[in-house]
């Protein structure tokens, strides 16, 4: 049974997108076929010229902001034109395309050259792609190591968390092309004393991290972590849920750090989890529409204390779950501070095979709370500690087992307290 109010969000987006029918919306599960040019040609430059045009005319069509956020957009589409369209290959058209499309200033609205667009759809199947083994995690438009694999060049050259990335073959870490196998990118970071390491490093296929995790914790607290609202990670997530359905656990933690956002219906589902009746999950804002969703609850939700972990790299629908449960009262928010990237958008296929995404709908809370650009602060900070990461340890996971160990232990006491005086029992 689909308990998310969807036909609002229907009427919602037949209204955002009116009048849209010719424009190419990309397919879930369709990757077309990238169009091979030769490098420096004079069709690399027609395709440039080609993808470049359809990116600014869609951009200006459905951008969520009528007047584009203030932005001369137009104009300055026109002046970069001639430099993006001479770019010699790929690498430095899609850098330039970003460069345009940062303007606008909204997380959602960028662009995927069609090796990138592999690349992520290869992550969402599970499949190896070219990497050299470390996660980034950003703060901002800098991008930090949060992750290095063992047995990957990284771990091999001696990257460490903390480290942050400076350059990528003279493009800003933003713009920097993506891996590929077997060809060596010079990557300059930065240490924590502040020192520049240049390494050059050779992509090699890299078998993915699973994107969902569960575990139980000290004193049985049961962990789910998963890092895309997307059908797969929902079933999982629903499995899990039914299956601590059978026996409670004292507490439970969601792990929202590398989660980057989805489907905004299953975003709902999962808050629909954590109640035991209807609840209003979001109000959709844009050109056309203002509408309020509603979820209804889970047939057997979990009820006990919950605590959400959260980070820079929480965006989107991550930062609209844990908004919400946190503006309701039902979790306690504990990490960094969320990406505040928070608008709903649609995939349109540019004429070479690569993709553009437009930001289109705002998302607030329930109480008309915008997360965009200022994303969810959480009820108890915990910085990064990159030493204690190297060590093996995670300060923030650390923190919220503590909170939701308290009050499952606050939880059992107050029940306790209550069977006493039901059965007659003297306190005094």
């Amino acid at each position: 049974m689909f308990r998310f109010s969807v036909r609002p969000l229907v009427v919602a987006l037949a209204l955002s997108l009116a009048a849209c029918a010719s424009i190419p919306y990309a397919a879930d599960d369709e990757l077309p076929t990238p169009v091979q040019v030769a490098d420096g040609s004079p069709e690399r430059a027609a395709l440039n010229g080609e993808v470049w045009d359809a990116a600014v005319r869609y951009t200006e069509r459905l951008f969520y902001k009528r007047d584009l956020g203030g932005v001369p957009f137009a104009e300055q589409a026109a002046e970069r034109r001639p430099e993006a369209v001479a770019s010699p290959d790929a690498d430095q058209f899609y850098a330039r395309l970003t460069e345009l499309l940062d303007l606008l200033d909204d997380d959602h609205t960028h662009v995927l050259s069609p090796v990138e667009r592999e690349m992520v759809r290869a992550r969402e199947q599970g499949r190896s792609r070219a990497g050299f083994g470390f996660m980034l995690t950003a703060r901002g438009d800098d991008r930090f190591v949060s992750l290095v694999r063992p047995g990957t060049p990284a771990a091999e050259a001696g990257i460490l968390p903390g480290w942050k990335v400076e350059t990528v073959n003279g493009f800003p870490v933003i713009v920097a092309p993506a891996p590929v196998v077997g060809r060596t990118d010079r990557i300059v970071f930065v240490d924590e004393a502040g020192e520049r390491r240049t390494l050059d490093m050779t992509a090699v296929l890299i078998e993915p991290r699973p994107r969902f995790e569960t575990r139980t914790l000290d004193g049985g607290v049961a962990y789910i972590r998963f890092d895309d609202f997307d059908k797969t990670r929902y079933d999982a997530f629903v499995a899990e849920m039914e299956r601590l359905a059978e026996a409670p656990p004292p507490g439970l933690i969601l792990d929202l750090r590398t989660n980057g956002g989805g489907r905004l219906d299953l975003s709902g589902l999962t808050a629909s989890w954590f109640f035991d009746d209807r609840q209003d999950f979001t109000i959709l804002e844009g050109r056309f529409i203002d509408k309020r969703l509603h979820v209804d609850s889970a047939p057997r939700p979990y009820l006990g204390p919950v605590a959400i972990v959260t980070g820079p790299g929480s965006a989107s629908a991550a930062e609209l779950v844990a908004g919400v449960l946190q503006e309701k009262g039902r979790v306690v928010v504990v990490g960094g501070t969320t990406r505040g990237a928070v608008t709903g958008t649609r995939a349109i296929n540019l004429p070479d095979g690569g993709l553009l995404r437009v930001g289109m709908i705002v998302m607030t809370t329930p109480a008309r709370r915008s997360l965009e650009k200022v994303g969810v602060t959480p009820d108890i900070p915990v910085d990064d500690d990159w030493l204690a990461v190297r060590n093996g340890r995670d300060p923030q996971l650390e923190r919220a087992l503590e909170v939701v160990q308290e009050r499952a232990a606050a939880l059992a006491d107050a029940r306790a307290i209550e069977a006493s005086a039901g059965d007659g029992t003297d306190l005094s």
